[in-house]
């Protein structure tokens, strides 16, 4: 219960604190053929929403008398949008949490734990329940295979399930990033941590499946900021030592030192792809300024310096950069696609409310704002913003072409 209104109240910390461009869709973008009177959803659950091009908005909505902010989170539900149409929704209960919403082939798939189980629905409709109550870390879907990876409350441990049914365990393992599909299988990660008398460090088991396929520490004094495997390559960001100049971007067996010099405050660290490569993003602060930045195996390759205010996150498509600038207050005040800069006006008091409010993909970039004073949330798309208004915030976003 904690964790979940610790979420929510974190986000409505984030909305807390110019007039829209455009009230409908640009002429060139085609809305969803599934159309609901009123905003409400009308078809068969089961037939779930249409599948194609689009963008993908999921949120989480309460009735307009619902005080969620302060903890009322009476009929809560998570809503899909394609583009500006509700074409799927589904109640999250009573203890509503924003990471049990997911977007993955055109559809709504949700998750709600209690009672010593986890039921998984797809656009409303029940579809599996899984025997423990566990927080899905990774979510992954091929055909009708399913696979979850699950983190038990408490420090139990987790669990890898493919349809429910569980493959791998660990009494005492903390996942690390998601789950990921590649060539050559589904990754994950896990730590464990050791301890040595009064020390004690992190040992990451990197696996396929079921099956581990290296196990890595970091050294002494050093970090261990991400892990992912690529064409059956394991590729790490690791601070080989205190100072911030050892960050490293670590190719199977091979070392590429970052260029961080010795003064640089550097955060996030985490493994990117960007013109078709992997890299490390992250950013430094230096004085009351912060610089987010690109680096790969041959030094920096991009950077955003935000003297006030700051970048939210970095979104690449291809070797083109977007990304949100917003003032002191997290308000989005402009968005910056390819060179190419769309104020925001700032009466509309926007704000992300999570960086997977936001994609980028085949040169369009479309983002999902949180209007924190009330209703009038708004998509950007295409330079323009499009009304999606309720009581609640976004929870994530997708393009599909």
């Amino acid at each position: 219960m904690r964790r979940i209104v610790f979420v929510i109240a974190a986000a409505a910390a984030l909305l807390s604190c110019k007039k829209p461009l455009l009230d409908t869709l640009p002429r060139s973008y085609v809305r969803s053929p599934r159309s609901y009177a009123g905003g409400a959803a009308e078809a068969s659950a089961t037939e779930g929403p249409p599948a194609g091009k689009g963008v993908y908005i999921a949120a989480l909505r309460f009735p307009e008398w619902a005080a969620w902010r302060d903890g009322d989170f009476r009929g809560a539900e998570a809503v899909l949008f394609r583009d500006s149409v509700e074409i799927a929704r589904c109640s999250m209960g009573v203890l509503p949490d924003p990471d049990r919403i997911r977007i993955i082939g055109g559809h709504l798939w949700t998750d709600v734990a209690g009672n010593g189980e986890t039921q998984i629905y797809r656009d409303g409709v029940h579809r599996l329940t899984l025997p423990e109550e566990e927080l899905l870390k990774g979510f992954l879907l091929q055909n009708d295979t399913l696979c979850t990876l699950g983190q038990r409350p408490g420090g139990a441990g987790l669990s890898y399930r493919v349809n429910g049914e569980e493959v791998f365990s660990s009494a005492s393992g903390t996942v690390m990033g998601q789950l990921e599909r590649d060539s050559g299988g589904t990754y994950f990660t896990y730590g464990i941590t050791i301890r040595k008398g009064d020390t004690a460090t992190t040992e990451y088991h990197i696996m396929n499946g079921p099956s581990e396929i290296g196990t890595v520490t970091p050294n002494k004094g050093g970090a261990i900021y991400d892990i992912k495997v690529r064409d059956g390559t394991v590729y790490r960001s690791e601070r080989r030592g205190e100072k911030p100049s050892s960050l490293c971007l670590v190719i199977g067996d091979s070392f590429h030192s970052m260029d961080v010099s010795d003064g640089e405050e550097i955060h996030q660290c985490k493994l990117f792809e960007y013109d078709g490569e992997m890299m490390i993003k992250g950013y430094s602060l230096f004085n009351r300024a912060v610089t987010h930045w690109i680096r790969g195996r041959e030094g920096l390759r991009k950077q955003v310096i935000s003297s006030l205010g700051g970048v939210p996150d970095i979104y690449a498509s291809g070797d083109s950069l977007a990304y949100l600038t917003t003032n002191l207050d997290g308000q989005v005040t402009r968005v910056n696609i390819a060179g190419k800069a769309f104020p925001v006006e700032d009466s509309l008091y926007l704000k992300i409310s999570s960086p997977s409010c936001a994609d980028y993909r085949g040169g369009v970039f479309a983002a999902a704002l949180s209007d924190s004073s009330g209703l009038r949330h708004r998509l950007f798309l295409d330079g323009r913003l499009v009304p999606l208004e309720f009581n609640g915030f976004f929870t994530s976003l997708i393009i599909c072409q």
